[in-house]
């Protein structure tokens, strides 16, 4: 693992919440940035490829979390940390990976963590795999929505319940990402709440979403 050389910070939201900057940077970090092809067969059998549209970006990167003990150690605890990356790949929130002297700025998944345990290291290694997040938009009958890789969905029918009774560890981000399809009206709800903190949400409060 290298010395740091640039900052690589993942944030839930714009604001800088919920924020892990990486305190050892990875000797390599893969970026993939894929093409969606299409294949074609002509009358003769002969099989043709045409582009379709930039795929999803995937980053890949394996580096470890200091324990206190490490020279490397900026203040948080691997456990910690660990715990906010679950959170973030278990509720799939998509995450803003910055890192500087770069262009890439983009909103990701978490879609694999791995943690590895050395005995008598407090030391926690992680192999994170990020893909892209697009929004889905909405087509002019409002009944489809063309998504990432041009593949189209139904859009959800179902009506917005006007109380939302909240269950453990969750968030008005993910709430009102589910809920309302826009994570950034958190503000809204907690507007309409009263609500100060829009972590610390008590398993079974009601949420007024309407």
């Amino acid at each position: 693992m290298a010395h740091k050389t640039r900052t690589m910070v993942l944030q839930q939201s714009d604001e800088g919440e919920n924020r892990l900057e990486l305190p050892v940077n990875p000797r390599t970090v893969v970026i993939s940035r894929p093409q969606n092809l299409l294949r074609y067969q002509t009358i003769d059998g002969e099989s043709i490829q045409a582009a379709r549209g930039k795929g999803l970006t995937q980053v890949a990167l394996e580096t470890f979390l200091p324990g206190e003990s490490s020279r490397f150690y900026r203040g948080t605890a691997p456990e910690e940390a660990l715990a906010l990356l679950r959170q973030w790949k278990e509720n799939g929130t998509p995450v803003r990976l910055m890192i500087s002297g770069t262009e890439l700025d983009e909103l990701f998944l978490l879609a694999e963590l791995r943690q590895s345990l050395q005995e008598g290291d407090a030391d926690v290694g992680i192999v994170i795999l990020l893909k892209e997040y697009r929004f889905l938009s909405l087509g002019e009958n409002g009944t489809a929505l063309q998504g990432a890789g041009g593949l189209l969905v139904r859009a959800d029918e179902r009506e917005t319940p006007a109380v939302y009774i909240t269950g453990q560890g969750e968030d008005l981000w993910t709430i009102s990402r589910r809920l309302l399809g826009d994570g950034s009206r958190w503000k809204e709800l907690a507007r309409r709440n009263g609500i100060s903190d829009p972590h610390g949400l008590p398993k079974g409060k009601e949420i007024w979403l309407t």
